[in-house]
């Protein structure tokens, strides 16, 4: 029997990311700056490749995403000072409602689950743990790539063997992951939780609100 494949995105497909969001604006709170501006802020340096160039761990990179808040409000190592809390909420991010039995049905489908994750191991082991189910894990630290790069990708692929026939590409993130597949032809499932309107003429695949309705487009 040929071994099918579904890889994932972590963040924002199967976990929230949204306590590391409100911890941010938790830490703004009690500094005193605007918190909605300093979430925006720290969601758009984050998921910025420039900040990403030569490869930086994921928490360092979320240090000098604290950093950099600091400097856009003219403060002094106030954000900073909360790196650790920030990567705790990060490390303790549980997954959407439908995420766990759309797993194991994955699984009983007779699917591989290999999550691809602009992450750290000091971070991704807590994050799987939450998941509940075994998958093979791709960090940026392993490759030295972020996604969108298509490095990360293609080693990932050329490690499986992966074909249109066997595999498909899971994921909410737009810019990070469907434009990445649509260059080197993965078939593609976006989970377009925030329906999102996109932001070129590039389409998945599939799209879907939620994980379990990936299920109808499985065989």
């Amino acid at each position: 029997m040929t071994e099918k494949y579904l890889t994932f995105d972590c963040y924002g497909t199967l976990l929230n990311e949204e306590p590391t969001y409100a911890a941010i604006e938790t830490i703004a709170k009690k500094i005193g700056v605007d918190p909605k501006l300093a979430r925006q802020r720290f969601i758009s340096y984050q998921d910025s490749r420039d900040n990403m160039h030569p490869y930086l761990d994921y928490a360092i990179l979320t240090r000098n995403n604290l950093i950099h808040l600091d400097f856009q409000f003219g403060l002094t190592h106030q954000f900073e000072k909360y790196y650790v809390d920030v990567l705790i909420a990060h490390r303790s991010l549980k997954p959407f409602p439908e995420v766990i039995p759309t797993l194991k049905k994955f699984i009983e489908h007779g699917y591989k689950l290999i999550m691809m994750s602009n992450s750290s191991w000091d971070i991704i082991d807590a994050n799987v743990k939450a998941l509940e189910v075994p998958f093979d894990v791709w960090t940026a630290e392993d490759v030295h790539a972020y996604k969108p790069d298509l490095h990360f990708f293609n080693t990932v692929g050329e490690h499986y063997g992966f074909t249109p026939e066997n595999h498909w590409h899971i994921a909410e993130g737009y810019s990070s992951d469907i434009l990445a597949t649509d260059q080197i032809n993965w078939p593609s499932i976006w989970v377009n939780r925030p329906n999102e309107t996109p932001s070129t003429d590039v389409r998945p695949t599939q799209m879907v609100a939620t994980l379990d309705q990936a299920l109808q487009f499985l065989d």
